[in-house]
């Protein structure tokens, strides 16, 4: 018996707008449970983005003329390049909520595809080329256990879907996919989880980059939230538990709140252990997440993708961060303090789904500006989005926090930003998340 993967009809009147000029590919979006799987959305793969060109185009410009541009049709499978998927694996990948990832590939063109065990071996190619890029940052928790490859004929109007379990494997099992007219009844999982930790740089430590750094506290932040206490509704649940069983019983049959509790280490010593540092670096503040499950999702797979949320969505904005610096910012004697601020979280709707996808805005960027790349690789048009920008806030100047406590504000709305003055004092390097906007400062 195969997998049984549903997705709404709408995907399925996507699918067969595709593929009538030539060969076109995407991506897959969805989730994978262990009783059924879920098809999302098709994103057509663009050719790479030519810098400096698309961010410099007019919004207002950028009607159905432009992005048509940016799609690309093929001649043969084989002219297809790898390399073009997995990097547009990892752009969307960033912006999937937990439980969320790339579970295949979407093929349609004038032909029977998967007929020819020539274009079979090239999808293997495609999908190990996409969890090869993936795998480089494990902290997206981007890679799937089994991947589709969908396919449809343009001529014969016929679409096929296969599942690979086995990349090295050329054998592909059936699937039994199913477009259902009724949207499938996602809920939500709101929580947000509040931070504040500080990491010491031992004095004796080799110097590292500030990536070097930011990747250790990724590695300890996630290792923290991996072990963290989660409770759903106010009540710590069994992981076989199903979320059906708790909407039964809970006025709002659409949205769950839950609470995640992080470990304390107990210690009954009262000796204090004093270490030379050299610099250190502040985690405070507040992250925000929302995922989608199912009816059918156990509490176990729902535990992982709450995890994977707020996992996945720092380490997004922190290779965001380091990948736009030029060049280290080590200050002068005369500085005690470098800012640095990285992409703060939007939410946007596609308006087709109850599904929200997530995208990031450096300082001084308007969510208007973040249409065009959404755009180009959800592969849709400006109308079909709903942005909800008012989640975060990135953080205030730094002038005004040198010289108090800093504390975390409590009973604060999710949505609200309020940040209290912060006293540094020594050397080191200070970072502040505050509503999941986050600030790096350098002291020397």
């Amino acid at each position: 018996m195969g997998r049984t993967v549903i997705s709404e009809i709408s995907v399925r009147t996507r699918l067969i707008s595709f593929g009538t000029s030539g060969y076109e590919v995407g991506l897959i979006l969805g989730q994978s449970s262990e009783k059924e799987d879920y098809l999302v959305h098709l994103a057509r793969t663009p050719p790479p983005r030519i810098k400096n060109v698309i961010e410099e185009t007019s919004i207002n410009s950028l009607g159905d003329t432009n992005r048509d541009s940016c799609k690309k049709c093929f001649k043969s499978i084989q002219d297809i390049p790898e390399s073009w998927l997995a990097d547009h694996a990892n752009d969307i990948t960033r912006m999937l909520p937990g439980g969320m990832c790339i579970v295949g590939i979407f093929v349609a063109g004038p032909n029977d595809i998967l007929d020819n065990n020539i274009n079979v071996h090239k999808f293997k190619l495609i999908l190990a080329a996409i969890r090869r890029n993936l795998s480089l940052n494990k902290y997206l928790c981007g890679n799937n256990q089994q991947y589709f490859i969908l396919t449809y004929n343009s001529t014969t109007q016929r679409y096929i879907c296969k599942m690979v379990d086995d990349i090295k494997n050329d054998t592909l099992k059936p699937v039994d996919i199913k477009f259902r007219a009724q949207g499938i009844p996602w809920l939500e999982l709101e929580t947000a989880v509040n931070l504040d930790r500080m990491f010491c740089i031992d004095a004796d430590k080799k110097p590292e980059s500030l990536k070097e750094q930011l990747q250790d506290i990724l590695e300890d932040v996630s290792n923290m939230i991996d072990s963290a206490l989660i409770v759903i509704a106010g009540k710590i649940r069994s992981p076989d538990e199903t979320t059906e069983m708790i909407v039964a019983h809970e006025d709002d049959k659409k949205r769950l709140e839950v609470d995640l509790y992080i470990h304390c280490l107990k210690s009954s010593s009262t000796d204090v252990n004093i270490k030379p540092s050299s610099e250190s670096m502040w985690l405070v503040g507040q992250l925000v997440s929302k995922t989608f499950v199912t009816s059918k999702t156990n509490i176990g797979e729902a535990t992982r993708a709450i995890k994977q949320d707020i996992v996945r969505s720092l380490a997004s904005r922190l290779e965001m961060h380091w990948d736009s610096l030029i060049e280290e910012e080590n200050g002068s004697p005369e500085e005690n303090i470098t800012l640095h601020e990285p992409p703060r979280r939007i939410l946007i709707y596609l308006r087709k789904s109850r599904i929200t996808l997530s995208s990031y805005l450096f300082p001084g960027e308007e969510p208007q500006e973040s249409l065009i790349s959404l755009q180009e690789l959800l592969d849709v048009d400006a109308e079909d989005l709903d942005i909800q920008n008012e989640i975060e806030h990135h953080a205030e100047s730094i002038d005004a926090y040198q010289y108090s406590t800093p504390t975390i504000p409590v009973n604060t709305e999710k949505t609200e930003n309020r940040l209290t003055s912060i006293h540094i004092a020594g050397l080191g390097v200070t970072i502040f998340i505050i509503v999941a906007a986050i600030i790096f400062h350098h002291m020397y």
